[in-house]
């Protein structure tokens, strides 16, 4: 789910146990520290990502419209009935005003801030929080059953297996609000001083409520003034020294991206990014560059035999170092095109005046190895490489590359392959395939951050490259290649903090392994395509070509369809996808590669079936797959070019 931005604090209750103490103000208002434990308590929500909040008042409310008045992400709502009705009724006061999911807090709480970190980080969409045994005197026993609450009684012999104390924070999606908004209209008929614990209770046996316990957490609530003498001692010192120690990240909000890259990190990969500043030419730096460099080329099994040059760029920069760099002037490279990378290029090459022969095929069509073999002796003379994309996301192509490569290895011609969305997301071997040159990035399956890409290079066609006179300086292969060896250092400024993260994400790609990576994202591809299939959407590439990385979906012909809209609803719910390029139909791609679960692609299909659903939307009946190929023509195209 998206993180939560919203919060509500139920702030209407009268504190009659500490009306000598309150001397007439809310106990939102009691003051342990520097400022009202309500301020503490909104500091630390906006500091955990929270943006809205929403505070219920009753008593002395003047006090909390202050509060509105000085923060303008603070609103109030009013709840006349306060002194003669439960919790559950001033619950239900915010209900317009809840648009989203939300954490749900008391307001005569004090607790550290690991307590909202808690939820905020919990896989589980309904959730509340408890802790160990505090001795507070007024504790909420809550009874569990297979991480699931099942009910709340201050009598502990109520409880047949306890999971712990209530904290009085909780994260409650929006559909069960709803649902418990609908259950006190019918509860409050009957008792009036029905309480949201006990509508939590309720709803538990139809609803799934998990909990998290955290057992040594820093809290109280303070409703009495044996309460209050503990919080001012005790809790509120340890509050302060456990969050002094506390580094707080920001909080980044989950976007599931579905586009073909830059793709969704984890939330560790993301706070790999933030760390002490170091200039790259210290020795650790360099350290951790030829930790990465080694482990690029360990993840496609390239051992001694390759070496990886990095660039602070993004993928195309790459392609445009290895094809400069590597194909001498009097040579050509033949450069298969069946999608917009490998048009790209082709681009460069004319950009470098670099000779290159052109095997164009209809955008989704597979590679024959009979006409490249047809190429390869009729310009033996010439060719000194072969330029391939292994999966054009153009249209969610495979190429193949062990039959390519064996095949240009006849006629002594080196490979160039653009992985830049297979590598770490399909077991590549780099001896085994017999590649020269694979080029990368950072943003894509290996699931780092955008601005560093990468060539694993063959040493031994590395060292010969030396020869050719440079045609740029920044993105020349050897010379970057020897000014590292020799120096322990990048030759130009690096994206240190970009390296910190790929580092982060190099690790966890080992801890899931290779083969883990591929089936993960071979089983969300699967999810997505029996989603996609069940709704009517029919595909551009029959499913022998398909990478299982990126799936092109034949646009809907209804009239009522706009991709643009379509993108900006799942844009709204938080999910990205990316509009077809230049197929012979019109299409949109989702791509299942990054840091996602089964659960984003079935809330993804969800989103997807009730925008079909508001608008109407008609999908034509299934058809036999088949494949198809640009608009431009009907066949096959060889071009034989030399710039």
């Amino acid at each position: 789910m998206v993180n939560v931005r919203q919060a509500v604090i139920l702030g209407a209750g009268l504190g009659c146990r500490l009306k000598d103490v309150l001397d007439d103000r809310p106990k939102g208002f009691l003051q342990l520290g520097g400022r009202p434990i309500i301020e503490e308590s909104i500091a630390k929500l906006i500091r955990s990502g929270i943006n809205d909040i929403i505070i219920v008042t009753g008593y002395c409310f003047e006090f909390y419209d202050r509060l509105a008045e000085k923060y303008p992400f603070v609103r109030t709502i009013r709840s006349p009935e306060f002194a003669t009705t439960g919790s559950m009724l001033s619950l239900c006061r915010p209900g317009p005003w809840v648009q989203s999911d939300f954490l749900l807090l008391e307001s005569d709480l004090i607790y550290e801030y690991q307590a909202l970190q808690t939820l905020q980080s919990s896989a589980h969409e309904n959730c509340i929080l408890l802790s160990g045994k505090t001795g507070s005197g007024d504790e909420v026993y809550v009874g569990v059953h297979e991480n699931r609450v099942v009910n709340m009684s201050k009598c502990r012999d109520d409880i047949k297996w306890l999971g712990g104390e209530l904290v009085g924070i909780s994260k409650i999606t929006r559909d069960l609000y709803q649902q418990m908004t609908s259950l006190a209209a019918e509860k409050c008929k009957q008792n009036r001083q029905y309480q949201y614990e006990d509508c939590l209770t309720d709803l538990s046996r139809s609803t799934a409520i998990y909990y998290h316990c955290l057992e040594n957490l820093a809290w109280s609530e303070i409703d009495d003034e044996q309460q209050l003498s503990r919080a001012l001692n005790d809790v509120h010192p340890l509050i302060q020294r456990r969050d002094s120690e506390t580094v707080h990240s920001k909080h980044v909000e989950r976007r599931v991206l579905l586009n073909p890259g830059p793709a969704t990190t984890t939330d560790t990969v993301k706070y790999a990014l933030v760390g002490h500043d170091i200039c790259p030419r210290e020795k650790e730096f360099g350290d951790l560059v030829e930790g990465v460099r080694q482990d690029l080329v360990r993840i496609v099994h390239g051992a001694d035999a390759y070496e990886a040059v990095l660039f602070a760029s993004s993928g195309t920069g790459a392609v445009e170092a290895c094809l400069s760099s590597v194909v001498p002037h009097d040579k050509s490279v033949l450069i298969i095109n069946n999608g917009a990378y490998g048009k790209r290029m082709q681009q460069i090459c004319d950009a470098y005046h670099i000779n290159h022969i052109d095997y164009d095929i209809n955008w989704g069509k597979p590679v024959e190895c009979s006409l490249v073999e047809r190429l390869l002796m009729r310009h033996r003379q010439d060719i000194s490489h072969l330029a391939l994309v292994h999966h054009e996301t153009t249209v969610g192509i495979l190429n193949e590359l062990s039959t390519l490569s064996h095949l240009a290895e006849r006629f002594g011609v080196e490979v160039i392959v653009d992985a830049m969305s297979s590598y770490a997301g399909i077991p590549i071997d780099i001896q085994d395939s017999g590649i020269h040159y694979l080029v990368a990035s950072a943003n894509k399956c290996i699931q780092g951050m955008a601005g560093l890409s990468f060539v694993i290079c063959k040493t031994e066609s590395l060292e010969k490259t030396k020869e050719i006179r440079p045609r740029n300086l920044y993105f020349n292969l050897y010379q970057n290649y020897a000014y590292f060896s020799q120096k322990h250092e990048m030759q130009f400024t690096p994206p240190v903090q970009v390296f910190h993260a790929l580092r982060q994400a190099i690790n966890e790609y080992f801890i899931e392994t290779e083969q883990g990576r591929a089936i993960r994202y071979a089983t969300l591809c699967d999810v997505l395509e029996k989603g996609l299939q069940a709704l009517g959407f029919r595909f551009l590439l029959e499913t022998e070509y398909r990478a299982k990385l990126l799936t092109a979906i034949i646009e809907p012909e209804d009239t009522r369809y706009a991709f643009s809209e379509m993108h900006d609803y799942l844009y709204q719910r938080g999910f990205t996808i990316y509009p077809g390029k230049d197929a012979a139909q019109n299409t949109f791609r989702i791509a299942t590669i990054g840091a996602l679960t089964e659960q984003d692609i079935t809330n993804f299909l969800d989103h997807l079936e009730a925008y079909l659903i508001m608008k109407e939307i008609k999908l034509r009946p299934q058809q036999p797959e088949r494949i198809v190929g640009p608009r431009s023509s009907l066949g096959r195209t060889v071009v034989e070019k030399a710039v």
